[in-house]
């Protein structure tokens, strides 16, 4: 493949990845993203962490930089510390940096920075690309669901569980324009086995006055109706 069809499928197909949003006051926390250990000794590769990130195990923290939203109501996007990522390396094989990533609460996506290679001599580099797609995935902030987020001025706590990652199909449509194998890249989502943070938790909405009334004038009804049947 040529230069030119490379540089072509980049620009057609990198990600705009997360527009111009409001950030959100919220209770800093840290995400754990929890690594998939057969996947990492199937691929032979090993696995450190960069960027300020730490690993323990096959635990993975990642500090949480900014909530914010493209929307009011709307989704979150999660983004996380910019340098943060994780790196693979592998006898006689470029190395692999994933970093920089969002997690937007709207399409499920986790968007993120990619380098094959060096930062010199890179096989492949790309820049807020959606990257995996969880297809397991609760959310919430500030006790509403995270994907019916209001604008507002108060500090908020943060919950996220994303789990089941697939390579998403920008990731994959990018693949097949810059002619690779979509299969061949299959091991960084297997890679990943969840990511949390803090607690989901979904306050239930309370009922509105006149929800209330109706449903009184609804059981007057049934009763009335069954008194009628009983005379």
């Amino acid at each position: 493949m040529t230069f030119t069809k490379l540089a072509s499928a980049v620009a057609l197909f990198a990600a705009a990845g997360v527009a111009s949003a409001a950030n959100q006051p919220f209770t800093a926390t840290n995400a754990t993203v929890t690594l998939n250990p057969s996947a990492i000794s199937s691929t032979g590769y090993s696995v450190a962490a960069t960027g300020g990130s730490t690993l323990s195990g096959n635990n993975l923290t990642i500090a949480v930089e900014s909530v914010s939203l493209d929307a009011s109501p709307g989704p979150i996007d999660i983004n996380f510390a910019q340098t943060a990522g994780i790196r693979l390396t592998k006898t006689l094989n470029p190395t692999v940096t994933l970093s920089d990533f969002t997690f937007d609460v709207g399409t499920n996506t986790l968007y993120g920075d990619l380098l094959v290679g060096s930062t010199l001599l890179p096989l492949l580099n790309l820049n807020d690309q959606s990257l995996l797609t969880a297809t397991n995935v609760s959310s919430s902030f500030g006790g509403v669901a995270g994907t019916n987020v209001t604008s507002s001025g108060t500090t908020r706590t943060l919950g996220l569980d994303a789990s089941g990652f697939v390579l998403s199909q920008g990731f994959r449509d990018y693949l097949t324009a810059a002619e690779l194998n979509p299969d061949d890249y299959t091991y960084i989502a297997d890679l990943i086995g969840s990511i949390k943070i803090g607690t989901v938790s979904v306050t239930p909405a309370i009922p509105e006055p006149s929800t209330y009334a109706l449903m009184g004038i609804g059981l007057i009804g049934l009763a009335l109706a069954k008194r009628r049947r009983q005379a």
